[in-house]
């Protein structure tokens, strides 16, 4: 993907890591094949020649040639409509979530006209890649905090993607404060620059976790714990708060049997995202799911922009949990297959079923058991 800009240099406001510096344009065009070996980010003059375009709010411009979409959005979801299909309304929330959901939905776009150029083994799959022309979606809207948000200590299973992505999400809230863990032994490599959200070109070869406590920014202070969290003791005392960012589920059964309090869960697998959280005397992960993946099903094929995805919904998951505003029983899970917004059951909120034979052997699933 190649990137041309065309805006003012305008101040940054808040963190906005992995980038630095004093203004937009130049942070990003400063950082242009940082993030992805051979992805450059221009400054777009008329030799640009671009295959679509992506206009913020109600910003003027001129008819094109090619696709063209206007970006906008509310603090808590994000839309995106073909140019024609209605004018731009002016963009001004300060909370930040409502601009990464449409930001992934210009995301999706920007993949789909790329695989439209391929055949497709299944030829029933093209629904998914048709653009879409018309959609708006979002997590439930809420009174955002006027004062400093504290999400108190919360440990991260994972310093990979989904949880960078989730961080990533969190350091961009205004006035937000938390400390803790993240727990991971691997080392950053190439492969992963496409999704891990934090991580520059330059961190390959550094440790995850590394990456992750040195990019967070002010409010935000997490130590870097270099193994795996399944071999930790489950009695070394994680936060009141645990977020687990990972696709392998006996990882989710450890640290859910560990956590003493909340649990928020997200993962990928191929093009969807299933995100939950648990407290105690809830169904748990374990119930949601309670069998591994068959032999060879690892590692779980994804798209780089579904682990945002997921990273995103576990963040708004913990910043409503903190708020008071945590999802009532029947959204306790979200399953989101987020190329097709546009259609009714693109996103589906869940209850959680307690199991007789959870693995975790979680409260819920004992009353179960007892009661049938």
């Amino acid at each position: 993907m190649q990137v041309g800009l065309r805006m003012p240099d305008l101040s940054i406001l808040g963190n906005q890591a992995p980038f630095t510096g004093n203004s937009i344009r130049t942070a990003l065009t400063e950082f242009s094949e940082c993030l992805m070996p051979g992805a450059t980010i221009v400054r777009a003059d008329d030799s640009f020649s671009p295959d679509m375009v992506f206009v913020l709010g109600s910003t003027a411009v001129e008819s094109s040639d090619v696709p063209l979409w206007r970006l906008s959005g509310t603090n808590w979801s994000g839309g995106l409509r073909a140019e024609e299909a209605a004018d731009g309304k002016t963009w001004n929330e300060e909370w930040p979530v409502g601009g990464m959901i449409a930001a992934l939905l210009a995301a999706n776009e920007a993949f789909k006209a790329v695989i439209r150029r391929l055949d497709l083994r299944q030829r029933s799959d093209r629904v998914f890649f048709e653009p879409i022309r018309d959609c708006h979606w979002g997590f439930g809207e809420i009174p955002v905090p006027e004062n400093a948000l504290d999400l108190g200590r919360t440990d991260l299973v994972s310093a990979g993607a989904i949880t960078q992505a989730c961080l990533f999400a969190l350091t961009r809230i205004p006035r937000v404060q938390m400390r803790g863990r993240t727990f991971d032994d691997d080392i950053t490599d190439i492969s992963n620059l496409n999704r891990n959200m934090l991580t520059l070109v330059a961190d390959i070869g550094t440790a995850k976790v590394d990456v992750v406590s040195g990019r967070c920014g002010p409010g935000i202070f997490i130590e870097g714990v270099p193994h795996r969290f399944p071999g930790l003791d489950a009695n070394a005392g994680l936060a009141r708060r645990v977020l687990v960012g990972v696709d392998d589920i006996p990882s989710r059964w450890s640290a859910q049997r560990a956590a003493p309090e909340w649990v928020g869960v997200s993962g990928t697998s191929h093009f969807s995202v299933s995100s939950s959280a648990h407290l105690p005397g809830q169904p748990c992960s374990g119930c949601l799911h309670p069998t591994d993946d068959p032999d060879g099903a690892n590692p779980i094929p994804t798209v780089s922009f579904v682990s945002f995805w997921a990273g995103l919904a576990m963040a708004v998951r913990l910043v409503r949990e903190a708020l008071g505003a945590a999802y009532p029983s029947d959204r306790q899970h979200l399953w989101l297959t987020p190329l097709r917004l546009d259609q009714p059951r693109a996103a589906m909120w869940l209850p959680v079923p307690a199991v007789r034979h959870c693995p975790v052997r979680c409260e819920a699933s004992k009353l179960f058991a007892n009661a049938t």
